[in-house]
């Protein structure tokens, strides 16, 4: 806890004796409580839990620097449960943007968006761009893997823990994005202990060491508009080391007369299964989904849709049938599944009112469900869920946040939450 302190407090005060020319901060923290039942029948007793969630966003730069991070800390603060207290940096790096007018780096923790490659890495990161327009951009990244509870720690060896690749985009053309990616990863899995059986069925402990789970992929992705009417886009991402096609993915939008467009889209899927990993002793098979649909946009900012699609198995398929319309402040859609996924309908609807203007709002929501699971149990269950949560912002740069939740289903008779939170933003600019 004193060193997360420590770095917190670091974040805060170097940028301000490094000389920054803005700053902006946004702090958040929030209260969320609810009962668990700890037995049943007519004696239950239940326990009452809370715990205290705060989100650090903070982004101070200088000429063409910049550090960045987003933290979110989170502890107990009633009941009794394993998890005291927790602490995640989701980003945490260093970034230069547009140096020497052809260079954009990032040193330190960060999430990759680069086609094939995606992840938190603790590496670098940099584009470069060259061409008269900048038309050609080579993205390359590398470095350890960020742990899965996003908190620091010593790390594996990096030859057992480590990410790299890269993304080569073209935009020559008006309108057209192609992209080539490569990522190569490699993360070795803790070791544990676990009883096993010898030859004359004694039994003891044993040391498992499981090798390190690797994928290696490739992808193409593009994007094309034409007349600011029609769109397209598609990718083909491939699995090296297994050497087939784990998805491919194609869409396109038209807009067909004012006001109303038309979209469909094609979609392959594989699972892609790291090597090294014990779900290669299953079973598996690819599947292929077929959507499409119509939205049509009125003049007083209503939207209303309609959609269909089909995921097609070997020896079966299921439907998804959805329609409804939205506005910013209310909206209801209806969802019908059936076929191998099985039976269900479902409809959700919601109301954002604004009662002092940009100072209380109020926004309610609610769904409704009624499913059953094919051919393992033809049995139709129910489910109802709502929120109810009011924002109320005193100035620009503080808002308070208050909210509940409840649900009732077969598991639950019916649960109730809540959340209370305050949020405040800061911008300055020193020079």
């Amino acid at each position: 806890m004193k060193s997360i302190s420590k770095i917190l407090l670091l974040l805060l005060i170097a940028p301000l004796a490094a000389g920054a020319q803005s700053l902006n901060l946004r702090f958040s923290t929030y209260v969320y409580g609810w009962e668990r039942f700890d037995t049943i029948g007519p004696n239950a007793t239940s326990t009452t839990y809370m715990r205290g969630y705060q989100n650090l966003l903070l982004e101070t730069s200088k000429d063409k620097w910049s550090l960045n991070t987003l933290i979110q800390t989170e502890e107990e603060l009633a009941g009794e449960s394993d998890d005291k207290f927790n602490y995640r940096f989701y980003n945490l790096y260093v970034k230069g943007t547009n140096l020497f007018n052809a260079l954009d780096l990032k040193l330190g923790r960060q999430y990759l968006f680069a086609g094939v490659g995606r992840g938190a890495i603790d590496g670098i990161h940099f584009k470069i761009k060259a061409g008269k327009n900048k038309e050609y951009q080579l993205t390359g990244f590398g470095g350890a893997l960020t742990p899965y509870d996003y908190e620091f720690k010593e790390y594996n060896s990096l030859s057992d823990n480590y990410i790299f690749g890269g993304q080569f985009t073209y935009y020559g053309v008006k309108d057209l994005s192609l992209a080539l990616s490569y990522m190569n990863k490699k993360r070795q899995t803790d070791s544990y202990y676990a009883l096993r059986v010898d030859s004359v069925f004694n039994t003891s402990q044993v040391l498992i060491e499981r090798d390190p789970v690797t994928d290696e992929l490739a992808g193409f992705d593009f994007n094309y508009s034409y007349l600011q009417k029609y769109y397209f886009y598609g990718k083909a991402y491939y699995d090296v080391k297994s050497r087939k096609l784990y998805k491919g993915e194609f869409n396109a939008r038209a807009g067909v007369i004012d006001n109303l467009s038309l979209w469909a889209g094609y979609t392959y899927r594989e699972p892609q299964i790291s090597y090294n990993t014990i779900f290669w002793v299953f079973n598996y098979k690819q599947s292929q989904e077929i959507e499409g649909g119509a939205d049509y946009s009125f003049k007083n900012g209503i939207n209303a849709f309609a959609r269909v699609g089909a995921v097609i198995y070997d020896n079966d398929n299921s439907l998804k049938f959805q329609a409804g319309f939205n506005h910013p402040s209310y909206g209801i859609s209806f969802t019908k599944f059936t076929g191998y996924a099985g039976e269900s309908d479902g409809a959700y609807g919601y109301y954002y009112r604004e009662i002092l203007k940009s100072k209380l709002s109020a926004t309610a929501a609610a769904s409704y469900s009624s499913y059953s699971l094919g051919d393992y149990n033809t049995e139709r269950v129910n489910a109802f869920s709502g929120m109810l949560g009011v924002t109320f912002r005193p100035d620009p740069r503080f808002t308070i946040d208050a909210q509940g939740q409840f649900i009732t289903n077969r598991i639950y008779k019916f649960d109730t939450r809540f959340l209370v939170g305050l949020s405040y933003w800061f911008f300055k600019k020193f020079q």
